[in-house]
């Protein structure tokens, strides 16, 4: 791999801050990219979800919107992974992120022309989440492209930080476009932002890769190839399981039902109900900030189950709490535990998987997490219909809890991998 000190202008070498990363102007380049698309991802869930909810006022629908917007994830996320080690990557991310704007500029002028209903907006909502499915193995495999190995972790917990901040600027500007612009023009702000992504992609060039084989193995043969080496080593296995708790009872039910229980129990504007999740993108930039002043972080496994032990209390708080302050704080705390979360994740998958897998493995690894998303919007949604959104977050938060307790105890295998 050709490091930035190799390149002109380059700035990424084998020592240095975390932030100089960015003097590479290929590092740069993605990183603005990345920052841009995670505006709109950081967007259009709310903005979607809140939307459905204003126009049938039934938690149950907004379960399904979170729903359509993942599911696509079950059928093109392995595939993507797959296509990400045969093909360039940055031209699969500009593809996606055009139909992406393509989308979402069709969704505003419906909604401008009023038009646009909850049948609508749910199938919008399924094409969206095909987009965002394709988007995120090759956008995730790149940082192994471009950074040294001996900088890896660095390269990821950048990418995470303005990760985290895009989420948290693009919730809140979410939902004072809401407020300001109303959908319609919420909608087209975030088909711009697309667009801004892709210039950006365009404006980067990727190192060579290895020459591909003569013969390549038939699509499902690779599929099986990045599945087996994941499930064939325990501690990548626990890592996977764990981004599957995530999905179902972290990620899918609060992206459902925090904006209900804001909208109904704590009786808050959109722009107020955005900065709820803001607040999680605030403690998770925080938290990634801190991981950056880590360079050599130790035991990084033990880390990352003392961290699980944190988010089933922070959930459980979210549904009991009646107080806004209270629910801003329990998502803050949720956000600094998911900064963690994410950084450790990608950094303990990415060192220990090899170049030519790494395509096959971030898709099983945002199969495992984003792919799970809609299954638990869909059963916190269910859930809530029941026993309100409030007792399905509180039971989300008690099941995860019991989870990541028992990995505690028993995955020996994570626990000691650094």
């Amino acid at each position: 791999m050709a490091t930035a000190s190799q390149a002109p202008g380059g700035a990424i070498g084998p020592t240095g801050s975390v932030l100089s990363l960015l003097r590479d102007r290929t590092y740069r380049s993605y990183w603005l990219a990345n920052f841009f698309y995670f505006l709109v991802f950081g967007a259009q869930r709310f903005a979607f979800v809140l939307f459905v909810l204003e126009l049938t006022d039934r938690a149950g629908l907004g379960g399904l919107v979170g729903f359509a917007l993942g599911i696509p994830a079950f059928f093109i996320t392995v595939p993507a992974g797959v296509w990400a080690d045969r093909l360039d990557r940055r031209k699969m991310v500009v593809v996606s992120c055009l139909a992406g704007s393509v989308l979402l500029g069709i969704v505003a002028v419906l909604t401008f022309a009023e038009v646009i209903n909850a049948t609508i907006a749910l199938i919008a909502a399924l094409a969206v989440g095909f987009v965002t499915a394709s988007v995120q193995p090759p956008l995730t495999a790149i940082v192994q492209m471009i950074v040294p190995p001996e900088r890896l972790v660095s390269g990821i917990v950048l990418r995470t930080m303005g990760q985290n901040l895009a989420q948290f600027v693009g919730a809140v500007a979410g939902g004072v476009a809401i407020a300001t612009l109303d959908y319609g023009g919420a909608f087209a702000v975030q088909s711009a932002l697309y667009l801004v992504a892709t210039l950006f992609l365009l404006g980067m060039t990727l190192p060579a890769r290895s020459p591909a084989p003569a013969v390549r193995p038939p699509m499902r043969t690779a599929a099986r190839e990045g599945a087996a080496f994941v499930f064939s080593r325990p501690a990548l296995r626990a890592l996977v399981v764990s981004s599957i708790m995530t999905g179902l009872f972290q990620l899918g039910p609060i992206f459902v039902l925090v904006p209900e229980i804001a909208r109904t129990l704590l009786e808050v504007d959109a722009a107020m109900n955005s900065l709820l999740l803001a607040f999680t993108s605030i403690g998770m930039l925080i938290m990634s900030a801190f991981m950056a002043t880590r360079r050599n972080l130790n035991r990084k496994g033990y880390w990352f189950l003392v961290n699980l032990l944190v988010a089933g209390p922070a959930i459980v708080v979210m549904g009991l709490s009646g107080w806004y302050p209270l629910t801003a704080v329990a998502m803050f705390v949720w956000g600094l535990n998911g900064g963690a979360h994410i950084n450790l994740n990608q950094a303990l998958i990415q060192i220990n998987t090899p170049g030519p897998m790494m395509g096959r493995v971030m898709s099983i690894y945002m199969l495992s997490i984003a792919g799970l998303i809609p299954l638990g919007s869909l059963l916190s949604g269910v859930t809530a219909e029941v026993i309100g959104a409030d007792g399905a977050l509180i039971l989300a938060g008690v099941i995860f809890g019991a989870y990541s307790a028992w990995a505690f105890i028993r995955e020996r295998e994570l626990l000691a991998l650094d």
